[in-house]
């Protein structure tokens, strides 16, 4: 038995097509949506990669001054963000009904900062966290913000206002 090869063309533009009737929202209100679902979640899965590796990791984000914030001791994540500073991230909710779904696709830039840089220092105020006590950690993290670009958002809730249930914003970056 031979793998089914799907008709990828049609598939990837699935949403374009879609998004052409879509209602869409005004462009204020569903960025207010969306950057309050961002602040009511800390975690998302990070995704990073380049060729044919790929990586998705769970990790929790700081979300200041309109960029997405990662405090990380390394792992697996940074092969490919040595190589592409693209990044994808998900927040999602659990799914557990089709009517009640809330999901949020964001693409981004990474940028790394010291973790002696302002940068990070006022990460940590911002949490709450005095300099001193990670100072002293034995541990070096890595800082990375992300900047954000393009913030998809599936959710049910816009449907009930009368909206498509996908809503797209772009920001400069």
């Amino acid at each position: 038995m031979s793998e089914f090869v799907p008709d990828f063309h049609h598939f990837q533009n699935f949403w374009i097509e879609q998004q052409k009737t879509a209602k869409h929202m005004d462009r204020d209100a569903a960025w207010a949506h969306i950057e309050g679902f961002i602040k009511a979640h800390n975690t998302c899965g990070f995704a990073t990669g380049y060729g044919d590796y790929i990586r998705c990791t769970p990790i929790e984000y700081t979300y200041m001054d309109g960029c997405f914030w990662f405090v990380s001791e390394g792992g697996s994540k940074f092969i490919g963000l040595e190589k592409n500073r693209n990044v994808g991230m998900a927040i999602f909710e659990y799914y557990g009904n089709p009517k009640d779904s809330h999901g949020l696709q964001i693409m981004g830039k990474a940028e790394f900062y010291s973790n002696t840089s302002d940068e990070f220092k006022k990460l940590l105020a911002f949490k709450g966290i005095p300099y001193d006590v990670l100072k002293a950690a034995a541990v070096e993290v890595a800082v990375v913000r992300v900047v954000p670009y393009r913030f998809e958002m599936y959710d049910t809730d816009f449907v009930k206002q009368g909206y498509d249930v996908r809503q797209i914003v772009d920001k400069e970056i």
